[in-house]
């Protein structure tokens, strides 16, 4: 299984994120458990390890994406692979050994786009349970609850939800879980007063505490969800953490993140992480992108939005924590909006630098897989992919803008090739 892979709006096939309640559940599935953009296979042959498949109807695979081959009686054509090259009705990748050509099946052949492999416990209207199917992973649960939001019972100012209002879905971190609306043991965030604090109206203006926005615009969550246009999304991982980008209406993506670091404590079976907009009071004003959780992980040790499902000490509550990388000044603490020259003038070349997570204590927890930081200025366009970055030979990467302080950017990279642990 090929660890690594990238998906995006532009992608045929891919879901579309509009201002309906569920969208970001079906997104969620297309990318962590089921692909999307399902195609017959007309012919499949294979001439000097390389198989060159027919999609007579045309296809919009891409290079470098991953697809998987189902169908072909010959086991070496099947599976995930990564194409290398493209034209309007044909895609091509590597095979091992000499297959049959051309390939031969009991049924029909078939690609799609594949997934990062991750399980779907739990489900139920527009809810959804998520964790990674990775034994080595901590094997925690995203909550993802994507449901229109209602009246808290005898809460005090308490109302339904106005369908016009900004769109989101409450997520959290939870330890174990017995069906999709019962968590068991820890849970990330947690309020000890009040346990439903994330998942239910608890106050006037409150639904929900940890939030992943797919339709919103500047001001409050009242003041609207940008109307019904269709947001453009970028999500990256494996299959034990993952990225998601998330446009927002007027400009810039909001950055949100779950899964596993790499670890700098042996067994360290608490170590879960969370990346989203701490919004606890719907009536709190946007500004700008990246208010709420620090720009995401474009800005250093900033920890907003950022939680742990428990201390290092796998005691107690949440705790929180922010990125960083190493300061080559005293005064860079954003990424992509460093001193450093590009190119570099000893080796002429382009930087990148592993990001490590520090708990708000200051202890260092681990490395986040697959992101990397920029000391360099703006030094590409937005969605660029290189793959000349100094120490990295023979990884591609691709680099990110992304909102912070109103309408400036920053920029981050991520690692496409793999694999990140």
């Amino acid at each position: 299984m090929i660890s690594v892979k990238y998906f995006n709006s532009g992608m045929s096939g891919a879901p579309s994120l509009t201002n309906n309640w569920g969208d970001l559940i079906a997104l969620l599935d297309a990318c962590l458990v089921t692909g999307f953009a399902l195609k017959t296979v007309n012919s499949l042959t294979c001439a000097d390890g390389v198989a060159t498949a027919t999609i007579s109807s045309g296809h919009s695979y891409a290079v470098g994406q991953v697809v998987t081959i189902a169908g072909c009686n010959e086991a070496a054509y099947n599976g995930e692979q990564r194409v290398t090259n493209v034209t309007s009705t044909t895609f091509q990748f590597a095979v091992a050994g000499t297959p049959t050509s051309p390939a031969t099946t009991t049924s029909a052949i078939s690609a799609k786009v594949a997934h990062l492999g991750w399980d779907k416990p739990f489900s139920g209207t527009n809810k959804a349970a998520y964790r990674s199917a990775d034994v080595q992973s901590n094997r925690h649960y995203l909550r993802v609850d994507d449901a229109v939001k209602v009246a808290g019972a005898g809460v005090a100012g308490g109302a339904d939800y106005t369908t016009t209002w900004a769109k989101w879905a409450n997520v959290g971190i939870c330890e174990s879980m017995t069906d999709i609306d019962t968590p068991v043991g820890a849970q990330a965030p947690f309020d000890p007063a009040r346990p439903t604090r994330n998942w239910a109206q608890v106050g006037a203006n409150q639904w929900g505490w940890h939030k992943w926005y797919h339709a919103r615009q500047g001001g409050s969550d009242f003041a609207g969800d940008g109307g019904a246009s269709v947001k453009s999304w970028v999500l990256i991982g494996d299959g034990r953490t993952f990225y998601l980008l998330i446009s927002y209406t007027g400009g810039g993506r909001s950055f949100y993140s779950f899964g596993d670091p790499i670890g700098f404590k042996t067994a360290d079976g608490y170590s879960t992480m969370l990346c989203a907009d701490d919004v606890a009071d719907s009536n709190s004003g946007l500004s700008y992108v990246g208010q709420f959780n620090g720009y995401g992980l474009v800005a250093s040790l900033d920890c907003t939005g950022k939680l742990l499902l428990r201390d290092y000490s796998q005691l107690g509550n949440p705790v929180r924590w922010g990125a960083t990388s190493l300061q080559l000044s005293n005064g860079q603490s954003v990424s992509g909006r460093g001193s450093m020259p590009f190119p570099n003038g000893p080796d002429y070349a382009f930087w990148l630098l592993p990001m490590y997570m520090i708990q708000e204590s200051a202890h260092a927890r681990g490395l986040l897989p697959g992101i990397f930081w920029m000391p360099q200025n703006l030094p590409y366009t937005d969605l660029t992919i290189v793959d000349n970055v100094a120490g990295y030979a023979g990884r591609k990467f691709m680099l990110l803008r992304q909102a912070y302080v109103g309408n400036q950017e920053a920029m981050i990279a991520f690692d496409m090739t793999g694999p990140w642990r």
